[in-house]
């Protein structure tokens, strides 16, 4: 399905419909590809330096052998607000299917550490991102899931609810053509273009501008 309109508040809706007691796709997080991202949200240049940040930082885990596994979008990125960056919770597989076992993902994530490391993350590619290894315990899994998906589905400040996209991280193809088409409406976009309404990821650090 398309990735829904936005509320009269400016975020994607938490659910589709009169009740949130229906089919798992009729709610957030919503799953899209990369391509359906980069035509709904590339509207200002700020956002598609956004988003080729995070399009590059998808393309780097992938050729660091992180090939498998999903992606939470949310933040001031998917709302009419003018964004700073994106905010990404990458489930990851820290082992099989991506590795052989987990000693070598752990060697391929040591030797690829600045893909990991939030502050460094966000320099270079605009992505606020945080991980979450889906071979971990499920009572685990529960819970940091549990932890990123309260506090990414409400504003901070409004605590309005709101909703989340879901980008598989092994679509390359789809992300060859998001590409494609990011350079093709920045290459037609007004260089002054304004932000303007869009039409339609446990960090120790903490928090900053997450939700």
């Amino acid at each position: 399905m398309a990735i829904p309109q936005d509320t009269n508040d400016g975020v994607l809706p938490p659910f589709i419909g009169s009740t949130p007691a229906q089919s798992g796709d009729l709610m957030s997080p919503y799953a899209a590809t990369s391509y359906e991202v980069v035509e709904r949200f590339a509207l200002t240049h700020e956002r598609i330096a956004i988003l080729r940040g995070w399009l590059a930082h998808r393309s780097a885990l992938r050729a660091a052998g992180f090939a498998r596994g999903f992606q939470w979008i949310d933040g001031s990125f998917l709302e009419t607000r003018p964004p700073k960056d994106i905010d990404i919770v990458t489930f990851l597989y820290m082992g099989n299917p991506s590795f052989a076992d987990s000693g070598q993902a752990w060697q391929a994530r040591s030797a690829q550490g600045q893909l990991f490391d939030r502050a460094m993350v966000k320099a270079a590619f605009k992505v606020d991102a945080f991980f979450i290894d889906l071979l971990e315990p499920p009572e685990f899994l529960v819970t940091v899931s549990r932890y990123y998906f309260g506090l990414f589905s409400h504003q901070r400040t409004t605590m309005v609810w709101k909703g989340m996209l879901q980008v598989r991280l092994e679509d390359n193809g789809s992300d060859a053509i998001a590409n494609i088409l990011l350079e093709q409406i920045a290459s037609v976009l007004p260089p002054s273009a304004p932000e303007t309404a869009t039409p339609s990821l446990f960090g120790t650090e903490g928090i900053d501008d997450a939700s």
